[in-house]
């Protein structure tokens, strides 16, 4: 990996734990049943093809500790001069206190077609995804992976999320 990525990697890493304080003083955690949020962020941080992802998810209460998040993302290659890409996808989460894990799938995209050397194994259109965030406020952190093909062929991305509207009263 180049220095200039890692550089820059702890950079953002520094600017985002620097702005979690003031976000942790804001009021108690948000309890309504559905909330909405527009992404955005970075797909295969760490090999190429590369995208800048946006667009927007619903998160769905399922009870107190899970949730249900489907979303569309609009995916843009990093020099915004590529088709641009329209991925679905769906995952379901964890929440333990500010924390959450997850597992879903997204639509795979022309560009990750199936691994040739999986020889009769169909992977359909589909790509599984496991991902893991902090929540801070009406902000949202989150690490995705996808699994593009063999256990070692993986996709990860860092997504912001905020939400839109005001906190609940709870």
């Amino acid at each position: 990996m180049a220095k200039k990525v890692i550089v820059g990697m702890i950079v953002a890493t520094a600017i985002m734990a620097a702005a979690a304080g003031p976000a942790l003083a804001q009021a108690g955690p948000d309890t309504r049943p559905v909330r909405f949020l527009v992404d955005i962020g970075y797909v295969n941080l760490f090999s190429q093809p590369k995208w800048v992802n946006l667009g927007p998810e619903v998160e769905i209460r399922l009870g107190k500790l899970f949730t249900f998040n489907p979303d569309v993302a609009v995916w843009l290659t990093q020099n915004f001069r590529g088709k641009v890409k329209i991925v679905p996808g769906a995952t379901v989460n964890i929440r333990i206190k500010r924390f959450f894990v997850g597992a879903g799938a997204v639509r795979r995209i022309p560009d990750w077609p199936e691994n040739p050397s999986d020889v009769g194994i169909d992977r359909g259109w589909l790509l599984p995804k496991v991902q893991a965030g902090y929540l801070t406020g009406p902000a949202r952190l989150t690490l995705s992976v996808l699994f593009v093909g063999a256990a070692d062929d993986v996709a990860v991305g860092l997504t912001l999320g905020m939400a839109l509207g005001r906190p609940s009263g709870d």
